[in-house]
């Protein structure tokens, strides 16, 4: 009994070691395995599921890199008039892999891309895909009083 309940502990602390050592802002010991190149085009553009908003990819590096930084540039339209701007928009993300979930993350990036918005247009910086296979942007938008979250899809990565 005393084994049985030591291997149950012994689970417990292994399934909860990864988000210890991202939490202090380690790498796990162990290497995760690589999906491969995903081969696939890149989301473009995405409306928010409310349709209040569209959010159109205006720059990506080409190929996307590979355990190297990068910069990615979006604009935000008004989804119900798609040719009207919006400049007083505020937009965060969240970047992750799925790994087959259908609604959230299995893991995000290793590290925080920053959001700056000029001139009506939002550059994030400091995004890294530390693995290959498909990655999952979610975009929340808000403005006016309004809020939607819109997706894409990104391939990682070319050589």
């Amino acid at each position: 009994m005393r084994r049985i309940a030591y291997l149950v502990v012994a689970a417990i602390v292994a399934a909860s070691a990864g988000p210890a050592f991202a939490q202090a802002g380690m790498k796990m010991p162990m290497k995760m395995p690589m999906e491969g190149p995903a081969h696939f085009a890149a989301t473009r553009q995405a409306y928010t599921k409310n349709h209040d908003f569209l959010v159109k990819l205006v720059t990506l590096p080409q190929p996307i890199p590979y355990e190297g930084y990068f910069d990615l540039r979006f604009a935000v339209y008004d989804g119900h008039h798609p040719a009207k701007p919006l400049t007083d928009a505020d937009l965060t993300i969240l970047a992750g892999m799925r790994h087959g979930l259908k609604h959230g993350f299995a893991h995000g990036m290793q590290s925080s891309p920053k959001v700056a918005k000029s001139n009506g247009e939002f550059t994030v910086s400091g995004m890294y895909f530390h693995m290959m296979g498909p990655w999952v942007l979610k975009m929340t938008v808000s403005e006016g009083g309004k809020e939607g979250v819109a997706y894409f899809r990104l391939p990682c990565c070319g050589k």
